[in-house]
């Protein structure tokens, strides 16, 4: 254990001098994030920022794994992981290389998105029925419950396709994503201390913290559809591995509140004709720079981003709490 822990620490400095070179280079190319006119207006000048790190920090991630993974005698856990994030990845890289290539901020469409992760956790349920059949602990009691096989897939088709979208969804300030999915492996890690889980979570930790360094605000580098779909997919595929799918909505409650501000926002126009926030997901409707599409019901905010996404980490910590403390009931 101590050369995985010298080596996360290690792929810190690695991770921040990697995804300098890389936002170098596509910024050379002139390769860059594509802004929504319909977008707060101040994020104009995010227009050519460097996108797709998520890259850069699932390939070294992935290469630390590898390299590990021999040691606790390739767990089946670690290899549903690997492949999750990979697969899920993979549909994030469509993504963001369509948007690049048109030019535009619309990749992949929402059905093709649906479609293509639909198969990804169709291919995980086949290949890892094992890993799946996991008995899943019950928060806030001391029981667990073993799932039959067609809900064990129902959970691993909703809890994959909310994740991931939820996750890029909070990939709209600078910062908050990353921060976001440090915290979340923090908790991971402190519900389900495995040495499978510590080969997985403590390698992703060191390379996050290194992307966030040219990540925070102004951002040099951003994470991209790439990074936000593979990381949310590693968080799932952790947490069902290791028995705390039920958690995730705690451990991850941030992200259940960026998701849920969409629903409301799309339920309140259509009910009142009126939206709810000035504009969703929710880090929109601090912001200083959201200018409001239309009447709102909720009072709306001027934070600076900086402040939103450091209120942000902390809302997300008290869940970590919360979740932890859940665990340990009784």
């Amino acid at each position: 254990m101590n050369a995985l822990y010298s080596v996360s620490v290690a792929l810190v400095p690695i991770s921040v001098c990697c995804c300098w070179v890389f936002a170098r280079s596509m910024r050379r190319r002139r390769i860059g994030q594509q802004i929504r006119p319909a977008g707060p207006q101040g994020h104009a000048v995010k227009a050519g920022t460097p996108t797709m790190g998520g890259l850069v920090v699932l390939g070294l991630w992935a290469i630390v794994v590898l390299s590990f993974g021999p040691t606790v005698l390739w767990a089946r856990p670690i290899g549903f992981v690997l492949v999750a994030g990979v697969l899920h990845g993979g549909i994030g890289l469509l993504d963001d290389l369509k948007s690049v290539l048109r030019r535009r901020s619309l990749g992949l469409t929402a059905p093709r998105k649906l479609l293509l992760g639909s198969l990804a956790a169709i291919a995980l349920f086949v290949l890892f029925r094992d890993v799946l059949s996991a008995p899943q602990q019950i928060p806030f009691t001391t029981g667990t419950v073993t799932l039959p096989p067609v809900a064990t897939f129902a959970l691993v088709w909703v809890s994959l396709l909310a994740t991931t979208n939820s996750l890029n969804l909070a990939d709209g300030l600078d910062g908050l994503a990353g921060g976001l999915a440090v915290l979340i492996l923090i908790g991971l890690a402190v519900l389900s201390p495995s040495r499978a889980n510590l080969v997985i979570i403590l390698p992703l930790l060191g390379t996050l913290l290194g992307f966030l360094w040219v990540n925070v605000h102004p951002a040099d580098l951003f994470l991209g559809d790439v990074g936000a779909f593979g990381l949310g997919a590693i968080l799932v595929s952790i947490s069902l591995a290791s028995g705390t799918v039920f958690f995730l909505p705690l451990v991850a409650g941030v992200l259940v509140l960026e998701s849920g501000s969409v629903i409301a926002q799309v339920a309140s126009f259509r009910i009142t004709g009126k939206r709810l926030f000035k504009m969703s997901p929710l880090h929109h409707h601090f912001e200083a720079s959201t200018r409001a599409r239309s009447t709102h019901l909720l009072p709306g905010f001027e934070w600076p981003e900086t402040k939103i996404t450091l209120r942000f980490w902390l809302l997300q910590a008290f869940f970590i709490g919360l979740a932890v403390w859940a665990g340990h009931w009784g």
